[in-house]
């Protein structure tokens, strides 16, 4: 007599319901929203070349597009093999990059490899690779997340390596970035709060004491506290993205009739991309971006609470952390919310390596969720239940 043929049962969502599916609708619609504005915030870089930002940033997307298949088609728990690996190349590439010759210096950052007219921020690759090691460390010492040693003192001297050979980068906003998203990595994995409590405060002072002892980024902060009074020196970014918000008013001048980009606003294409869309596009686009990516994330929460296991949950909730804080912090800045930190905005900023890096964490999530798929019952005389 024939067996008779199981179905596998999804444990998480499945359908229209899926989260997966508004993540992807989420992220399509950033980078789509990212390619008509770049032309405009682009178009002073090269006026004799007017397409040149736009090119290279869906050359970027493509790659994203590619690479992100191949994340979808790996067994993330056969990965877990190789995450010692992933960490070691992590802090050896965050090392060649310091050594004149083979590092670049741009604006300011010792950050980048340069291959031709292309580079790579080994900083941004830098935040997949630790999200990996600590999901899959405190994966294996799951019962013991909660001691010092074990739960709080090994997961940040991992993090430290990473963090402080950043900063020797003078990449404050990316080791920001990996720091919170750390935290919350470390806080979800079970470490103790009174730990993590005393950590960020520590932190805190720590970086105020090096603030304070680097002219440059000291007369940021000072200026961030007054920064009408700092509008031409310190706060000329931000005070220009606040301009450009004025100027774009409830709906916009019109795509590729703002003005900021062409004089006034430095960075237009990257970091303050966010002020070309208030321009051209006005408040409700701006609400609507703000409003996407708080969609982007409650899709994330809901899908993350149907993981199976610590490491994926970890792994999954990472990802989805760099994304938003990532973003978050970027709407801060250039609404003059936030000190100044030169990050991107995920997915509209001009810029390949964080664009790849961002690609590879969505690419991680719905990984995850293809994966998560209980054990199939055979069927036999004897009915089973699922616990």
């Amino acid at each position: 007599m024939a067996k008779r043929k199981t179905k596998a049962v999804h444990t998480g969502h499945h359908g229209v319901l899926n989260p997966a599916v508004a993540i992807v609708v989420c992220v399509f619609a950033l980078a789509m929203l990212g390619v008509s504005v770049l032309f405009s915030a682009s178009l002073p870089i090269d006026i004799n070349n007017p397409y040149q930002i736009i090119e290279k940033q869906m050359m970027w997307m493509g790659i994203t597009f590619v690479a992100g298949l191949m994340v979808l088609k790996i067994n993330l728990e056969w990965a877990r093999k190789f995450v010692w690996v992933l960490y070691a190349i992590c802090l050896v590439g965050l090392v060649l990059v310091l050594i004149p010759g083979i590092g670049s210096v741009i604006n300011g950052s010792r950050s980048w490899f340069r291959f031709g007219p292309f580079g790579l921020q080994i900083a941004e690759f830098a935040k997949i690779g630790l999200i990996f090691f600590l999901a899959h460390y405190f994966s294996l010492i799951r019962k013991e997340s909660g001691t010092f040693w074990k739960g709080f003192v090994v997961p940040c001297l991992a993090i430290g390596l990473i963090v402080g050979l950043i900063m020797m980068q003078t990449d404050l906003g990316t080791a920001l970035i990996i720091s919170m998203v750390s935290f919350c990595v470390l806080y979800l994995a079970g470490t103790n709060v009174f730990y993590l409590v005393g950590s960020a405060i520590t932190a805190t002072i720590s970086v105020f004491f090096l603030i304070s002892r680097d002219p440059e980024r000291l007369s940021r902060l000072t200026a961030f506290m007054d920064m009408e009074g700092n509008k031409s020196g310190d706060s000329y970014q931000v005070w220009q993205a606040i301009l450009a918000f004025g100027a774009g008013g409830i709906d916009g001048v019109g795509s590729g009739n703002g003005r900021q980009q062409l004089k006034s606003l430095p960075e237009a294409h990257t970091d303050f991309i966010f002020a070309i869309v208030g321009e051209e596009l006005g408040l409700i686009a701006t609400m609507a971006v703000v409003l996407v990516f708080m969609v982007l994330f409650l899709a994330g929460v809901s899908h993350i609470r149907k993981a199976p296991n610590s490491y994926q949950f970890l792994l999954s909730s990472g990802c989805l952390f760099t994304i938003s804080i990532q973003a978050l912090v970027n709407l801060g800045v250039v609404t003059g919310s936030l000190p100044t930190t030169g990050l991107p905005l995920p997915f509209i900023s001009y810029g390949g390596s964080n664009f790849l890096v961002m690609g590879l964490c969505v690419a991680l999530i719905l990984n995850t969720s293809l994966a998560w798929k209980s054990p199939v019952l055979n069927d036999t005389k004897r009915k089973l239940k699922e616990i």
